[in-house]
């Protein structure tokens, strides 16, 4: 009894409407406006010597360290003919042990620290994180960077990986999702673009132990190192003892290419991807064209028009439309966020039951139409500015960590200076007729590429009671699925 008194006390207090009515939906709730300080980045930066830059934050709330050291390069920057290498350099480097260390006493020694390492290395830029407690920080600095000093790089952990990659490679059509991202980025950026560079058979068995250790040490160096660390430290001493552990680094920085810009004319069209299986029951469907950085001045303009059009849930058009009204697809959204150093593609996705593919893409079609024509209500409009205003801080400070993290990606990527300073400012300012500018100017129907993959005979055959074609919506273009191991068509 005494426990469900507590209770009560305790939703009276936490309700979000508190002393007011409980209305008959959740959207009439009332909240208080809310209140949020970004956090100042000057006063977490620190330049280290040797050039590491670290944003740090002390929080003794619990007794760990968590922190992420970030570095530029990852796999655009792979040699031809060696795809692949940044992830088997990534795995290696966690699994090959060390000098000192074999993997098997690394792993036992984590595991007795209870800490947590992880190496991952992406597109254009990769990252060491740890997470340990502090009573441990400095033993785990010292394994850290024993990792990324005196990595061993072990010739039998490297054909372990290399295996489990063909496996990976010998799967690679076997999900229709992975086909649908994999052709889209050809379609979008053209096959001379890095993120199209994928690896293949022969890429991962030509890649040696010295090309691992070579691709390593182009990427790792202090001097482009950008940290970030939280946690029950002090700034000082953990400062001093990030640049004692990168003193007198064995090696020199070696250049780094920058990302070429896409260069890239897609041919717009409906390109048909055929799956055949029993459980491919549903066509997967996105239909896209290239985007914008994350530099461009029409950023949250787009944001909130995508939000509207299909990233807002079930309160998007695209959503309303297709699932609530026709019943068409379980899901469906679109995704026109920016891309953090090349542009990324906007593109509007969902799936169907195969006789109904047709219908449903002529529907978003026509969404995307009429936001282009008519723009968006102030009510639309109000909402979307609402979402991203209160979502803000969860989205990039929800923890101290993920504060510091914010701020050192975004130095690592070159954001505008005053990118989250100004994020909250700039979408609270606009207009419905910003956001219909934006639709016009940055959502290019007559550019889409339409990706389908699916059963083809089946979404061809349609639903008789309601007639829609993929011809429909531009010239269609059935595209053989490659050799999983060498990414070569059937001639």
């Amino acid at each position: 009894m005494r426990a469900l008194a507590r209770a009560a006390l305790l939703l009276a207090a936490c309700g979000p409407a508190a002393g007011q009515e409980i209305p008959d939906h959740p959207d009439r709730l009332v909240f208080k406006p809310l209140r949020f300080e970004v956090p100042d980045p000057a006063s977490m930066r620190v330049e280290l010597p040797g050039g590491t830059v670290g944003y740090f934050i002390e929080d003794f709330s619990l007794p760990v360290v968590d922190l992420r050291v970030y570095f530029p390069g990852g796999s655009f920057h792979e040699p031809r003919g060696k795809e692949g290498l940044a992830d088997l350099t990534a795995g290696l480097l966690r699994t090959g042990g060390t000098e000192s260390r074999s993997p098997e006493a690394l792993d036992e020694e984590l595991d007795f620290l209870a800490a947590d390492l992880e190496i991952e290395i992406a597109d254009v830029y990769g990252s060491v994180s740890l997470s340990i407690l502090a009573k441990d920080l400095d033993r785990g600095l010292e394994i850290l960077f024993d990792i990324l000093r005196r990595p061993a790089f072990r010739a039998d952990k490297l054909q372990v990986l290399k295996a489990q990659a063909l496996d990976a490679l010998r799967a690679r059509n076997d999900s229709t999702a992975a086909i649908e991202t994999r052709e889209l980025n050809l379609l979008v950026y053209g096959p001379e673009h890095p993120i199209n560079r994928l690896e293949t058979k022969a890429s991962i068995e030509a890649i040696t132990r010295e090309d691992v250790a070579a691709f390593h040490r182009q990427l790792a160096h202090p001097s482009r190192f950008v940290v970030a660390a939280a946690g029950a430290f002090r700034k000082d001493a953990f400062a001093a003892a990030f640049a004692r552990a990168t003193r007198d680094w064995p090696w020199e920085a070696a250049p780094l290419s920058s990302v070429p810009p896409p260069a890239h004319a897609p041919t717009p069209g409906v390109y048909r991807f055929h799956k055949e299986g029993r459980h491919i029951t549903q066509g997967r469907v996105t239909a896209a064209h290239l985007g914008v950085d994350v530099h461009h001045p029409d950023v949250q303009a787009i944001r909130v028009m995508s939000y509207i059009l299909g990233a807002g849930g079930f309160s998007s058009r695209l959503m309303q439309r297709v699932r609530t009204q026709e019943g068409l697809a379980y899901d469906v959204g679109s995704d026109f966020r920016p891309g953090f150093t090349y542009p990324l593609p906007f593109r509007i996705s969902f799936q169907s039951k195969n006789e109904s593919v047709a219908v449903a893409a002529k529907l978003c079609l026509a969404e995307v139409t009429r936001l282009r024509e008519e723009g968006v209500s102030e009510k639309e409009l109000a909402d979307a500015v609402r979402f991203y205003l209160d979502a803000f801080p969860g989205l990039f400070f929800a923890t101290r960590f993920r504060t510091v993290t914010t701020y050192a990606q975004a130095e690592l990527l070159k954001f505008p200076k005053d990118y989250y300073a100004t994020y909250r400012e700039k979408i609270a300012r606009l207009t419905t007729e910003d956001v219909r500018r934006a639709a016009r100017e940055h959502l290019r129907p007559e550019r889409f590429v339409w990706v389908v993959v699916g059963n083809v005979p089946a979404i061809e055959r349609g639903d008789p009671s309601r007639p829609a074609a993929l011809s429909d919506l531009g010239p269609v273009f059935d595209v053989p699925l490659p050799d999983p191991l060498t990414l070569e068509r059937p001639k």
